[in-house]
């Protein structure tokens, strides 16, 4: 095998072409397990979010039925009053109006 400066030359681009077309597969394989990995985490989190928003409304859902259940014994004072009154007390408040 006959060694100068040639010989050397060729094989470090060979190397070099080697090396940069491994490079780019394994760059491309590790931006598809990460778009695969970042998919799989979406559906998670949205399962998650799916499962959160049911358990909300079933409590939702509990709640106001044991309202509905407790609300007759109520006596009428301690009852939830209605937006009728909560606009009648912002009329009574004092506007914030300044004159010069």
């Amino acid at each position: 095998m006959i060694i100068d400066a040639k010989t050397v030359v060729i094989t470090f681009s060979i190397i070099g072409v080697a090396m940069y077309l491994g490079l780019g597969a394994i760059r491309s394989f590790a931006l598809s397990i990460a778009q695969e990995n970042h998919d799989a985490n979406l559906a998670i989190d949205q399962s998650e979010e799916a499962r959160r928003v049911k358990r909300e409304r079933d409590a939702d859902n509990a709640a106001s039925i044991a309202f509905a259940k407790v609300e007759p014994l109520l006596p009428a004072s301690a009852l939830p009053q209605s937006s009728n009154s909560i606009s009648a007390t912002d009329e009574e408040t004092p506007s914030n109006n300044t004159t010069i």
